[in-house]
C-alpha cells in the first residue's frame, strides 16, 4: 500500500483513535479499511491497551507501509477510557473520531463528518448509525436528529431525553474539546460520560443525516453480558451530574434530567440488581435501594414523556418484584 502522508508542515485534518485490547482477530481487517477512508489528510492512532495477543506487533508491521498509522503502546491494561485518553493526547488532527476495531463503517464516513464540521463550524457532529446483532441477522437503526446546528445546552438536553445517543463512534469531536474531557473509568457505558462532558462544553453541535457506522453486538461482549454494572452506573451518573452543573445547576431540577436519572440510573440499576452476578444479599440490597429511590415524581416524569414501556416496568418494580422479573423475562424473548 503506497504511503499517503501529509507533508510534515501540514498536520492531519483528523485523527481516528482506535483503542484495542487483545484485538488481533480484528486488526488485519480493520486497519486496511481505516486507511482506505476517502479523506485527503488523516491519521489513525491505535492505542494498544496492554494486549497479550500480539496486537501491538500487528500495528507496528502495518505502520511500516503507511506513515498515517501510529501506535501508542500502553504497558498495562487500564480500560477503554484510559486508552482513549492516551489516543487524544497523541492525536494531531483538528478533529477526533473514535472507532472500535471490531465494527464496520462507510469508506466515506470521515470525509462526511469533517465536511459537516467545516461547513457549519461545529464542535461536535452527530451522525446516524446501526446496531448489528450477531452476524447481521438483525439490525436496529440509530438515526441522527434532524434540523440545523444547536448550542451545547440544547444538545445536552437531547442526550438526557434520548434524542442524542451516548455513543462515541457516530460522532466527530473538535480535538480542542476532546482534550478537555474527563475520561470516566467506567467498565461499561464510559462513552455516555464522555458524550455528556463534550456536549456540556460544546458551542455548536450539528447533525449528519447519513448512516456512517455499524456497531456490531456479539454474544459474550461486555455490553451484552450480564456482568456487574452497579459501580459503572454510579460513575456515569456522577459524570453526567458534573456536566449538568457545568452548564447550569438548575438543570438537575428539570423534567429532562429526572427522566435521564430514572431511565438510565434507577431502572438500569434495578435490572442490574435482578440480573447481575450478585449474591442474594447483594442483589437484595441493590434492588431495595433502587426501589426506595423510585419516587412518585419519577413515575410522573415517565408518564409525561409517554414512555409506556419504562412506566410499566417502574410500576411493576415498585409494587411487585415477581411481576417485574416476569416483565424483564418477557422483554428478552
Amino acid at each position: 500500500m503506497p504511503r499517503r502522508t501529509p507533508p510534515a508542515s501540514e498536520p492531519p485534518r483528523a485523527s481516528i483513535v482506535v483503542p484495542v485490547f487483545n484485538g488481533a482477530g480484528y486488526l488485519p481487517d480493520a486497519l486496511p479499511r481505516l486507511l482506505a477512508q476517502r479523506h485527503d489528510a488523516f491519521e489513525v492512532v491505535v492505542v494498544d491497551d496492554g494486549s497479550a495477543d500480539g496486537s501491538a506487533d500487528l500495528v507496528r508491521a502495518a505502520a511500516t507501509d503507511d506513515d498515517r498509522l501510529r501506535l501508542i503502546a500502553l504497558v498495562e491494561n487500564g480500560g477503554v477510557a484510559r486508552a482513549r485518553q492516551a489516543g487524544v493526547a497523541a492525536a494531531r488532527g483538528e478533529y477526533v473520531w473514535f472507532v472500535d476495531a471490531d465494527d464496520d463503517w462507510r469508506d466515506d464516513a470521515l470525509a462526511r463528518l469533517v465536511e459537516a464540521a467545516d461547513r457549519d463550524r461545529l464542535d461536535v457532529v452527530v451522525a446516524g448509525a446501526r446496531f448489528v446483532y450477531d452476524g447481521g441477522s438483525s439490525q436496529r437503526a440509530l438515526p441522527a436528529p434532524t434540523g440545523g446546528p444547536v448550542d451545547g445546552r440544547t444538545a445536552f438536553e437531547a442526550l438526557l431525553t434520548g434524542g442524542i445517543s451516548g455513543h462515541l463512534w457516530n460522532k466527530l469531536f473538535r480535538r480542542e474539546l476532546a482534550s478537555a474531557l474527563e475520561f470516566t473509568p467506567a467498565r461499561v457505558h464510559s462513552d455516555l460520560a464522555m458524550v455528556a462532558d463534550a456536549l456540556s462544553r460544546a458551542g455548536r453541535v450539528g447533525f449528519l443525516d447519513a448512516t456512517i457506522y455499524d456497531y456490531r453486538l456479539r454474544s459474550g461482549s461486555i455490553i451484552t453480558s450480564r456482568s456487574s454494572r452497579a459501580a459503572s452506573l454510579e460513575l456515569i451518573g456522577d459524570a453526567v451530574d458534573r456536566a449538568a452543573a457545568r452548564l447550569d445547576p438548575a438543570l438537575v431540577d428539570t423534567d429532562a434530567f429526572r427522566y435521564f436519572r430514572t431511565r438510565f440510573l434507577v431502572l438500569s440499576s434495578l435490572k442490574d440488581g435482578v440480573q447481575g452476578p450478585y449474591s442474594p444479599a447483594e442483589s437484595r440490597d441493590i434492588v431495595r435501594a433502587m426501589r426506595r429511590r423510585l419516587a412518585a415524581s419519577d413515575l410522573a416524569v415517565l408518564a409525561r414523556r409517554r414512555d409506556a414501556r419504562r412506566l410499566l416496568l417502574a410500576l411493576a418494580a415498585k409494587t411487585s418484584l415477581p411481576l417485574y422479573r416476569g416483565l424483564l423475562r418477557a422483554a428478552e424473548r
